[in-house]
């Protein structure tokens, strides 16, 4: 994971697998709340992240990391990292057409977060997803 540094505090560091997608759910949108994000906005990251974590279940042979910080920029920050085969090159972070029958979760993600990032290659993805914490 690239978020540790001396300028963040780490929150969360789980590993991703099918078992554990509810638990962490629940405790991604209790520190969103907790790190100052109001309950709309915890809502939206909770869900983003689940949609990130969600796909390295589907995509990526069913493990990978998740990280959690805020940072001394008032964000907090999630990466989501998988050692999968990377995501192919006609997957993008737009709106599918109306028929498809896939391909919403990172464009989902990213609508609902202040940034997102997408890293990948054949030894793995990594999601960065940021929100500005609110001034408190």
């Amino acid at each position: 994971m690239d978020v540790d540094d001396e300028d963040q505090r780490t929150l969360l560091e789980e590993v991703i697998k099918v078992g554990n997608l509810a638990e962490l759910r629940t405790h991604v949108l209790r520190l969103a709340q907790q790190a100052g994000l109001d309950e709309q906005r915890a809502r939206d990251f909770g869900v983003a992240v689940n949609e990130a974590t969600v796909n390295v279940i589907r995509h990526s042979g069913g493990g990978g990391e998740l990280a959690v910080v805020k940072d001394d920029q008032r964000r907090l920050i999630a990466e989501i990292c998988d050692n999968g085969p990377g995501i192919p090159p006609w997957v993008t972070l737009t709106l599918p057409p109306p028929d498809a029958t896939s391909g919403r979760g990172l464009w989902m993600a990213g609508a609902l977060t202040d940034h997102i990032e997408v890293h990948t290659g054949g030894q793995g993805t990594t999601v960065r997803l940021e929100m500005v914490l609110q001034e408190s």
